[in-house]
């Protein structure tokens, strides 16, 4: 299926299974990137190039709309002692946007804060104006606990969706790795692997009944 979901001759097919393209991904990292990618779409998201820290993230969804509106502002260092060392040891130094003065966005694959606030505010007036196509997606990474999942699990959220490394009493779905792996792999590799546990295409889709298995995304 590596041709499908990759080759841009797929793409009319695949707009075509998921019927109102008008959809948007939210999700802590890069891991929805692919789906839009996989289409030929422009992105109808800012959730791309990124990734927010667990309990950013959750202050985020429950309050969606509002911070989407909110200011985007600029901070040298995050709240997290545990990303900054990680920052420091890397020799990184990518932009960390502030919503509200809350919320925060590491825009880990951008060159500066002029570059993030243009794609930011240009991809948030993509977002769908429908509620019903907004897709959640959440995962056990950057220190995510168990507590963080079962609390996005419990959101009122129609459409959303949760990986993680070991099985829990919450509704998430597995995704194997090395006997060490303590959470699942980067947003980009989880985009390749998920598909394998997971049917992207048919929870984005308007037509479900017609996508044929395995996922396409």
């Amino acid at each position: 299926m590596k041709s499908v979901s990759n080759g841009r001759a797929f793409a009319p097919l695949l707009r075509y299974f998921v019927g109102d393209t008008n959809f948007t991904i939210v999700s802590n990292n890069c891991w929805g990137a692919h789906i839009y990618q996989a289409l030929s779409m422009e992105y109808q998201t800012p959730f791309v190039g990124l990734f927010v820290p667990p309990r950013s993230y959750l202050d985020l969804l429950r309050r969606f709309d509002y911070f989407m509106r909110s200011e985007l502002r600029f901070t040298n260092e995050s709240r997290m002692a545990s990303v900054n060392i990680w920052r420091d040891r890397e020799g990184l130094n990518y932009p960390i946007g502030l919503l509200d003065g809350q919320v925060e966005v590491h825009f880990q694959h951008y060159t500066g804060e002029e570059e993030a606030r243009s794609k930011w505010q240009r991809r948030c007036q993509r977002i769908s104006p429908n509620p019903g196509r907004w897709f959640f997606k959440f995962d056990d990474r950057e220190g995510a606990t168990a507590d963080d999942i079962r609390e996005f699990c419990s959101l009122p959220l129609d459409n959303k969706v949760c990986f993680t490394r070991r099985a829990s009493s919450m509704p998430t779905i597995v995704i194997p790795g090395e006997p060490e792996d303590t959470q699942v792999c980067d947003g980009v590799a989880l985009s390749g692997i998920s598909r394998r546990y997971f049917n992207t295409l048919r929870w984005v889709s308007t037509r479900p009944n017609q996508i044929p298995l395995p996922s396409l995304l």
